[in-house]
């Protein structure tokens, strides 16, 4: 009753804030967004103090823009959007994600204008699914293609004494290649140019459909590339050339049509700021339940969360502390009103013991309310190990994933340190004592020791997949074994279940929960707390998935014997 009271006294005071503005005649056109950087789904707000005495302003996220869309859609009186996209940095499922939402504000009937500054194949990308596109008069087209590059440092560390111990389940688990070859396998050749292929041809293809054009013309102008702004004209390749005090002029005779004399008077284009003042107020709706998400972000590692800013891959930047993970996961799991979990997950992967404490959360998590995850820009190794046991997994179509596998990487500087005069003494207990040792190199002991060890962590990683995608161990086989694969790709092979992001994630949990579909409905993102939460026993199965799994047990399987090749076992 309290609840039902509150939210009527809040639309109460929105409908008259909504009145006074329209009796103002305060009212917005074209709202300004800056769109650069990374792009994250979620970003951290300021604190009052930073707001207020640093000046710091909320940093551009994916969801946030989503909110601010969902109000500009909303309003009436609002035209549409003019984006500057100027250094735009995110990925490829990210870059979709950003064009799913614009595709959504064209199809709510408001107009997207975008300002490309920075014209590299990024920017482009997302500027393309715009209705109208505008680059300064100096701008160079530089969309040159798609390329990979990897650096390979043998060679470089051997002349200063570093040599490295790698043991990995397949040549298609890559990730510590750079370190013990000097030039790139076969395996991870033919892997990467897959991929680049796919992305590739999934850029003409959007380019081509945004702009009209054919796929043979679009590759022509890659090709031609760089290209300057009349150039990019004459292609058909952007709508108009003009410098960023010309937009207000170049959106006047609409302006003019459509809009009174008083508001001709204000700018046609305003920022959020202003926006956020002036368009209409929605009416609050009482929401029993909500979804919760749980972001995880990064490379996985023991510990809490954190960003460290060191540009070394799995050391540095951003870091999925599992202990800050599973706190969120136990915070929703006690929520009441959270109905469902959408689990986001961007991260390359990590710590093994990490990922698997991760793993155990959400599977336990799962067996009260549905766990549905959205993959980002990549979800590959450890973190599609946390994937895993989920209800549901959503991928971008360049969404990198997979990467089922394991691997070990020792530097050895036993060279460097004889190179510097110092001198190593070492008394030790037990056979193995020097397992974890970078000073010396490891013996065929130690060697064959370490290899079980990733060979034991790749079987629980199988086992782990098996049991929670419903594929066997021999059909597992041939799509693991490190290799990576773009969200469609996983979906073909069964490792996951539908394209798009986190709205679409959101939407296949509220269908999981019984929830009626609400695009505009709040979330419960949850990044755990400082006081610490105890794990819950573990629910037993109920009656329905005991029979569901005895259906299982008892269903034929067809086992594939595969032949015996030396290089499985590299």
């Amino acid at each position: 009753m309290l609840s039902i009271i509150a939210i009527w006294l809040i639309n109460l005071s929105r409908a008259a804030r909504n009145g006074w503005r329209l009796l103002l005649r305060r009212r917005v056109e074209w709202v300004r967004f800056e769109l650069g950087g990374g792009l994250p789904e979620f970003a951290s707000a300021p604190s009052w103090w930073q707001r207020r005495f640093l000046g710091m302003r909320e940093p551009a996220s994916l969801h946030g823009l989503r909110r601010k869309f969902q109000r500009i859609a909303a309003d009436p009186h609002a035209r549409g959007v003019v984006l500057k996209i100027d250094g735009l940095a995110a990925g490829w499922a990210t870059l979709q994600s950003l064009r799913d939402e614009i595709a959504r504000l064209r199809l709510a009937g408001k107009r997207v204008v975008a300002y490309l500054v920075s014209a590299d194949m990024a920017g482009y990308h997302a500027a393309t699914a715009a209705d109208t596109l505008v680059v300064p008069p100096a701008v160079m087209l530089n969309i040159l293609g798609v390329r990979a590059e990897v650096q390979f440092l043998k060679d470089a560390l051997a002349k200063i004494g570093v040599t490295a111990e790698y043991e990995a389940v397949s040549p298609y688990k890559s990730a510590g290649e750079p370190f013990v070859r000097s030039d790139i396998s076969d395996e991870n050749r033919a892997q990467l140019a897959r991929i680049v292929d796919a992305r590739f041809d999934g850029f003409v293809r959007a380019v081509a459909a945004d702009r009209g054009l054919s796929e043979d013309a679009v590759r022509q102008a890659i090709d031609a590339a760089p290209l300057s702004a009349p150039a990019a004209r004459e292609r058909g390749l952007i709508d108009a050339v003009l410098y960023e005090d010309e937009l207000e002029a170049f959106l006047a005779p609409e302006r003019a049509e459509n809009t009174d004399a008083k508001a001709r008077r204000r700018p046609a284009i305003t920022g959020w700021g202003y926006a956020a003042r002036a368009l209409q107020l929605p009416m609050a709706r009482r929401q029993r339940k909500l979804v919760a998400v749980v972001p995880i972000e990064g490379a996985i590692a023991p510990g809490r969360s954190r960003n460290l800013p060191i540009p070394i891959p799995l050391i540095g930047g951003a870091q999925a502390g599992a202990a800050s993970v599973i706190q969120a996961l136990r915070q929703a799991e006690r929520a009441a009103r959270a109905a469902a979990v959408v689990l986001y997950v961007n991260s390359p992967g990590g710590d093994v013991l990490a990922s698997d404490l991760i793993w155990r959360e959400v599977l336990r998590l799962r067996r009260r309310k549905p766990v549905v995850v959205a993959m980002g820009d990549v979800a590959a190794s450890g973190g599609y190990y946390v994937a895993a046991p989920a209800s549901a997994i959503v991928a971008q179509p360049g969404t990198l994933t997979g990467s089922i596998g394991v691997f070990s990487l020792r530097p050895i500087v036993a060279g460097l340190l004889e190179r510097a005069a110092i001198n190593t003494v070492v008394l030790s207990r037990g056979a193995r004592s020097g397992l974890l040792s970078a000073g010396l190199p490891p013996t065929d002991d130690e060697r064959q020791a370490q290899r079980a060890v990733v060979l034991h962590y790749y079987a629980d990683f199988k086992q782990r997949v098996s049991e929670g995608r419903g594929i066997g161990l021999a059909q597992l086989e041939p799509i693991a074994g490190g290799r990576v694969w773009l969200g469609d790709e996983a979906i073909e092979r069964g490792l996951a279940d539908q394209l798009g992001g986190l709205p679409e994630a959101v939407a296949r949990a509220r269908e999981l929960a019984g929830l009626p579909a609400d695009a505009a409905a709040p979330l419960m993102l949850l990044r755990g707390g400082r006081q610490p939460l105890p794990p819950q026993p573990f629910p037993q199965p109920s009656p329905n998935e005991l029979l569901a799994l005895l259906h299982e047990a008892l269903r034929p399987r067809v086992l594939a014997m595969l032949p015996f090749h030396a290089d499985q076992l590299l």
